[in-house]
């Protein structure tokens, strides 16, 4: 390969990363990780790692799916970085690492918190509204159902007594398949009423989380999609 032939290809990658197609991808790798990679992997023994590296590529799909600005995305490239050290070093610590655990879904709750206004601001900046725009805002309402459960396990990791599992509910330990399979649940108002929160944190964030599953879909997504032109 030429040297003129090798600067094309690496403009043709920056120019697809630095496009809307990251959004289109991002949104297809979210589908996966929430409702295939992790409830079927689990949060017991070494089949785990394909969770673990999946929720890493969520990382990285994440920090190119922000702005172009260059220190916004310096910004979000430190956070995963932390949230990227934090959970490797839970994933091989297991039990002995309660406070690491904490401090991993944390930083996933900030990351994920800025990753969702980042896209949001991306949707709504400057130009015409494309089918990328909306794949952006249903990107981000499933990050939103990712970062709530987030701050379930949290909840449970700093107080366990925060949510209440029907007795014929399987549950690893700590439930995070479970605390986010609740978020969702939430989210979309489904309810099925396997697990309860109890503490009256837990119940502020449930609420919170079905307002917002309500509100965003009906307010924001529906207004996208009336703007958009095909």
């Amino acid at each position: 390969m030429t040297q003129r032939q090798g600067g094309k290809a690496h403009l043709g990658r920056l120019r697809w990363v630095n496009s809307d197609h990251v959004l289109a991808a991002l949104l297809l790798f979210l589908v996966l990780y929430g409702f295939v990679i992790y409830p079927l992997a689990g949060t017991e023994g070494r089949a785990n790692i394909f969770a673990a590296l999946s929720f890493s590529l969520v990382l990285v799909l994440g920090v190119l799916a922000t702005t172009k600005h260059k220190a916004v995305r310096w910004g979000m490239v430190v956070l995963s970085g932390l949230t990227f050290t934090s959970h490797w070093l839970h994933f091989y610590l297991r039990e002995d690492a309660v406070l690491i655990h904490i401090i991993s879904a944390a930083a996933a709750v900030l990351f994920f918190a800025a990753l969702s206004w980042l896209i949001i601001a991306r949707v709504f900046r400057g130009g015409g509204i494309n089918i990328y725009c909306i794949y952006g805002a249903i990107a981000v309402y499933l990050l939103l159902g990712i970062l709530w459960g987030e701050i379930y396990v949290v909840l449970y990791l700093v107080e366990p007594a925060s949510f209440y599992f029907n007795p014929a509910t399987q549950c690893d330990e700590p439930p995070i398949a479970e605390l986010i399979y609740f978020s969702f649940s939430t989210l979309t108002t489904l309810g099925l009423g396997e697990i309860v929160p109890v503490h009256p944190m837990a119940r502020s964030m449930t609420t919170l989380e079905a307002l917002i599953g309500q509100l965003y879909p009906a307010v924001l997504l529906a207004r996208l999609v009336t703007l958009y032109q095909k």
